[in-house]
């Protein structure tokens, strides 16, 4: 009898358990296929496999093991087609071959073979994709210079011989407004999804239409996002889950708003603006959180399922290691909260390479600062630091600090280390559907002025949780008392730029909402 007991409380125990942690049982990658944590790669500088001293897919294939124990679920590769080898053409964006891929990276299988073993590791690869314009080496640029060149329309004229450029440097402006060229742009989508492509980050979109003679300037931008969502569509036929950031370069919100009609996310550069000025310079910190919450509720208008992509440093921009506030005292612990803010944020947050570890980089301009040749913004984007030399990349000398952060080998066995903050939080925010999945963003109405909190909430059927992530964002301590079930992260003895994140009753969210 008392095994019959025993054996029934021991099913019991055991549905309780299910019951209480029936997330475990529910795919939500699978319902939830955008929400992901990105790791934005420069190929060049990142792995270098063959000894070239040049980055290429092989050496991030062979680092996927890397990537995965970081927490990262999907890569966004900058430039890899097919482009002129010169210097003035390192970053890729002065595409010539659609169809094809930069030899300097490798070859065509090399990258199929880093699609499928990314997917076999549970990590999608997202594209640049670079369709305000060519190369002016690309064959059809080329042929358009012909008077009557069929390609002739592919391109915006100035007059005779001169096309338009958004970019200069060679980077000619195509004509969208062209139903033939919209049509290629199709076909390349088309062989890139059948490649195993899982998203198209879309270079430059504010350019896409600079407006007809004659018109409204909104003209312009309402073809933008409408072009877009054409796209979208259509991608949609071939791969129902197919994933579209864009980037639109502005520190105004209000400028991303009606993108997101053609877009799942945007790069939201106004809240990395908001990190860099509140936690970096300490202007105006009280005005964070409330700021982030203003601008993102203004995309729910426009796109109830707003995906914002989060980041603290990209390509394009100073990396946050080497922005004002962030480079004397304190910076190690404004490093690490700012991390922590954008790795608990809503959406998609982006990772660049090298940030992990406190890379520093800048732009610099000269002639021939290096001996290489003119220097404008390589500095943003020089070699990963793995610590030995098995991958390090070496096309670009040091100059400044850009070499002079402490390496992976060095901040891998740290427990304190920025690597491993990034790696908890990341990994964390994976494991964590609240975290993760869905874009409940409430205040913490008992937020100050120097320690800001805000809700995270996520339910799907019978699985609800409900999170409440607090910062600290001064040197001193904070003893907070909190009801809450769990602590995920961190302590309640909140020390000077540190975050603690509480499991909270999800029936009691009023409770903690402003």
């Amino acid at each position: 009898m008392k095994k019959k007991i025993v054996a029934l409380l021991l099913v019991f125990i055991s549905l309780f358990i299910v019951s209480c942690d029936n997330s475990k049982n529910i795919d939500f990658e699978e319902l939830y296929p955008k929400y992901d944590i990105y790791y934005q790669i420069f190929i060049r500088s990142f792995a270098d496999s063959d000894g070239d001293g040049i980055g290429d897919f092989n050496g991030i294939t062979e680092n996927l093991d890397y990537l995965e124990d970081l927490g990262v679920t999907a890569i966004w590769l900058l430039p890899y087609n097919d482009t002129d080898t010169d210097w003035n053409s390192y970053h890729g964006y002065r595409v010539k071959n659609y169809y094809e891929v930069n030899s300097e990276y490798g070859t065509m299988e090399d990258l199929e073979n880093l699609i499928q073993t990314a997917k076999s590791k549970g990590i999608k690869i997202v594209m640049d994709f670079v369709i305000n314009h060519t190369a002016d080496t690309h064959p059809w640029f080329i042929d358009a210079k012909k008077s009557n060149s069929p390609f002739r329309d592919y391109y915006i004229w100035l007059n005779d011989s001169t096309a338009f450029e958004s970019f200069a440097g060679g980077m000619k402006d195509l004509n969208l407004n062209n139903t033939k060229v919209v049509e290629e742009i199709k076909n390349i989508i088309k062989f890139w999804i059948e490649k195993g492509i899982e998203g198209f980050r879309f270079d430059a979109v504010k350019h896409f239409f600079i407006g007809d003679p004659g018109t409204h300037p909104s003209a312009g931008l309402i073809k933008n996002y409408t072009f877009l969502r054409e796209l979208q569509n259509y991608a949609k036929t071939i791969n129902p889950n197919i994933y579209f950031v864009g980037e639109m370069f502005e520190y105004d919100y209000l400028a991303y708003n009606q993108y997101y009609i053609g877009l799942d996310s945007l790069f939201d550069f106004y809240t990395a603006d908001q990190i860099w000025s509140k936690i970096g310079k300490g202007t105006s910190i009280y005005q964070l959180t409330s700021n982030i919450k203003r601008a993102f509720d203004s995309y729910q208008k426009y796109n109830p399922d707003y995906i914002p992509a989060v980041f603290l440093s990209n390509h394009d921009i100073d990396r946050i290691a080497s922005k004002e506030g962030y480079t004397g005292f304190n910076s190690l612990g404004k490093l690490k909260v700012s991390a922590s803010l954008m790795l608990t944020l809503p959406g998609s947050p982006y990772v660049y390479y090298g940030d992990e570890i406190g890379m520093y980089g800048i732009r610099y301009e000269g002639d021939n600062l290096t001996g290489q040749g003119p220097i404008y913004d390589q500095y943003r984007r020089s070699p990963f630091l793995w610590g030995d030399s098995t991958y390090q990349t070496t096309w670009l000398n040091p100059y400044g600090n850009s070499h002079s952060s402490k390496s992976l080998k060095d901040q891998k066995d740290d427990e304190n280390s920025l690597y491993n903050h990034y790696r908890t939080l990341m990994n964390l925010r994976k494991n964590t559907p609240a975290l993760r999945y869905g874009n409940y963003f409430e205040l913490w109405k008992d937020s100050k002025d120097l320690y800001q909190g805000y809700i995270r909430y996520f339910k799907h059927e019978d699985f609800e949780q409900a999170l409440l992530i607090i910062h600290n964002l001064y040197t001193d301590s904070i003893e907070l008392d909190v009801e809450h079930q769990n602590i995920l992260y961190g302590s309640l003895n909140l020390e000077g730029y540190s975050t603690v994140i509480l499991e909270i009753d999800p029936t009691k969210l009023n409770e903690y909402i402003k």
